[in-house]
């Protein structure tokens, strides 16, 4: 039932701008010509049309979810993921699709979609006892009424489109009352060979209450995809949240989590068929509250980057069936020489007891022995210590390390290996080479 929301989103969506987008510029007194074509497309990527009935300037038809394995690579050509679990999870489901041609500044055509039934993982359970019974009931009205809606337009050279998702605002009663409210989805992109090339998209609000047990709550989220090369791997996706809570109850103990100012870059790229990808992940102020008790994170940063991974590799491990096949991909993949590197992750202060500290940073890299055999390291897992290499640097703020030192477990270690001064901070190095383990250079293996 989780997966399901985003899936339809996603079905529904990317269903029909592939429907829209196969390359042609013809006017809207021509796009019913290319119509029979595409629809015909569709159905040889996994959908059955159904119910089809035209009109002058509008068309209604019914999309039907039906081969999960087609579905699945119609994704893949569009430069979007899903797993062939979540498209078993949507067979069945029934997509109504209301078309209208139009001639204004800016629509050839535009489109509301909305899901007519559940899929059948969900509605033909075969243990649906009498609280799942009224929360179908519940979902099947919702579904009646058209709460969940998508509108697009697209503009009349077909290379470009907008939209919005309708707002949601239901209460869904199990063994307690579940709230979800929507407000403020819009979305806007590019088109180019008959791939999104670029999309924006803005929810303004998200909300999840379920009594007094989980409260989550997400305003301001702005994100930007676009490819910026020559395949559809090749791309840049930045974000922005502008806080995200959560909290709740378990038992007599409260709890809660507040991010503010989230902000987050990925970038992927690919050459002589290695995939690169650089990530990182900023956050203004992360307070977490254990009944009374508050700790507080400011100015965090976390970069990661990964290289040197085989795309052939990574896309045949998506459709393997046996381990025996997995591990021969896997193998191939460590081959290549995968590195990982964390240039930095740090928490500049901290606010703990009452009291504000100067945080910690880390940086460390990994990478793997390109001839190491993993079938040798399966059956002797002390043998990852030669197929590895790690490099790791801690460095921590004298009053921080004071408090941490405070634990025994952390006092036995301080007192075992000290650590090294550098500019009034204490800071451990640690390094895992040739099977070798040393701390600030003293040998631990």
């Amino acid at each position: 039932m989780k997966k399901l929301g985003l899936g339809i989103i996603a079905v529904i969506l990317a269903a029909v701008i592939y429907y829209f987008t196969a390359g042609s510029e013809q006017l809207t007194n021509e796009m019913k010509v290319r119509v029979n074509t595409e629809l015909a497309m569709i159905e040889q990527n996994g959908f059955v049309v159904q119910e089809r009935e035209v009109k002058e300037t509008e068309e209604h038809f019914v999309l039907l979810l039906d081969d999960p394995e087609k579905i699945v690579n119609f994704f893949k050509q569009q430069g979007s993921e899903m797993s062939l679990e979540d498209a078993q999870l949507l067979l069945g489901m029934k997509i109504g699709v209301d078309l209208q041609y139009l001639n204004d500044t800016y629509s050839a055509v535009s489109a509301d979609m909305y899901p007519l039934n559940l899929p059948t993982s969900v509605s033909n359970p075969k243990d649906l006892d009498e609280a799942d019974k009224v929360l179908m009931k519940q979902m099947n009205d919702m579904l009646k009424r058209k709460a969940l809606l998508v509108h697009v337009d697209f503009n009349k050279l077909l290379s470009s489109f907008k939209g919005y998702v309708k707002d949601i605002h239901e209460t869904f009663t199990v063994e307690t009352a579940v709230k979800i409210d929507l407000e403020g989805t819009t979305f806007e992109g590019e088109i180019k060979d008959d791939s999104i090339t670029d999309l924006i998209q803005k929810v303004k609000h998200i909300a999840v209450k379920s009594g007094d047990e989980l409260d989550i709550t997400l305003n301001t989220l702005e994100s930007h995809y676009s490819l910026n090369g020559a395949s559809i791997y090749d791309s840049n996706y930045q974000y922005s949240i502008d806080t995200v809570k959560v909290s709740g109850k378990d038992g007599q103990n409260t709890f809660s989590v507040e991010m503010q100012k989230i902000k987050g870059d990925n970038e992927t790229s690919v050459k002589n068929n290695l995939a690169s990808n650089k990530m990182q992940f900023q956050v203004h102020e992360i307070t977490l509250m254990d009944n009374t008790e508050k700790t507080k994170l400011m100015q965090s940063n976390f970069i990661l980057n990964v290289a040197n991974l085989d795309m052939d590799v990574l896309k045949q491990l998506e459709n393997v069936t046996t381990e025996e096949e997995s591990n021969k991909l896997i193998q191939a993949l460590i081959s290549k020489g995968i590195t990982m590197k964390i240039p930095n992750f740090e928490v500049k202060k901290l606010e703990y007891m009452g009291k504000t500290l100067d945080g910690f940073s880390i940086s460390s890299s990994f990478s793997f022995n390109q001839n190491a055999n993993l079938s040798v390291i399966q059956s002797n897992p002390f043998a990852a210590v030669d197929a590895i290499n790690t490099k790791t640097k801690i460095v921590l703020s004298d009053a921080l390390f004071t408090l941490i030192a405070q634990q025994p477990k952390a006092m036995m270690l301080a007192m075992i290996i000290q650590p090294k001064v550098v500019n009034g901070k204490k800071v451990y190095e640690l390094e895992l080479k040739n099977g070798k383990i040393t701390v600030n250079g003293q040998s631990l293996m």
